[in-house]
């Protein structure tokens, strides 16, 4: 007999037009996540969750992101990932990162979540220019507008809009900025000096 989970997670990450997978726990323990290794292999796991606790440890550079980007992370051009942020270490390939993003200390990316009777995983893209405050966390799937800003502690559990301010637990939008030109003069000093 074939694994359900196995098979539905493979599914899943053929699909890439999902942003989400639901997949109920019909096993014989009390709870999912006791056997989370049908999940993914668990030596990819070891191997992934060693790089991403390398990672913690090392300042924003080049180096951290190329190693981010060998377990399967999108990380696009001049992203800063500051120390001590988690990584999900079971669905890194699920997590893009698009240029210009800055990722506060202690952040949590996660693109999965085991729950008592269910396995989710859900696709996280974090968009241009988005500032990431530190200790912020999400739910996945997630999907960051261009140049949001998210505040402090701030918990991710729905979609962030493009050039908005969102802070809180759970999070809410405090202001659009759409109207303000946020980085709209720095923007313009960086194609001129190209």
């Amino acid at each position: 007999m074939t694994d359900y989970v196995r098979k539905q997670v493979r599914q899943f990450l053929k699909d890439k037009s999902k942003r989400e997978a639901r997949i109920k726990y019909k096993g014989p323990k009390m709870n999912a996540a006791y056997q989370w290794y049908r999940l993914r292999n668990p030596v990819r796991m070891l191997f992934t969750a060693a790089i991403v606790e390398i990672t913690r440890k090392l300042p924003p550079c080049e180096f951290k992101n190329h190693l981010l980007r060998m377990i399967g992370v999108k990380i696009g051009k001049d992203v800063t990932i500051c120390p001590d942020v988690i990584i999900d270490w079971l669905f890194p390939d699920l997590i893009e990162i698009d240029d210009g993003a800055l990722i506060g200390a202690g952040a949590i990316i996660a693109s999965h979540s085991i729950l008592i009777d269910e396995f989710r995983l859900g696709r996280v893209k974090i968009g241009k220019q988005v500032m990431m405050a530190s200790w912020v966390a999400n739910e996945p799937p997630t999907t960051i507008g261009d140049r949001a800003i998210i505040g402090l502690f701030t918990y991710i559990n729905k979609d962030v809009p493009a050039d908005s301010f969102v802070v809180g637990i759970p999070m809410q939008v405090k202001k659009d900025m759409k109207g303000l030109g946020y980085l709209k003069e720095f923007n313009q000093g960086l194609k001129r000096a190209r």
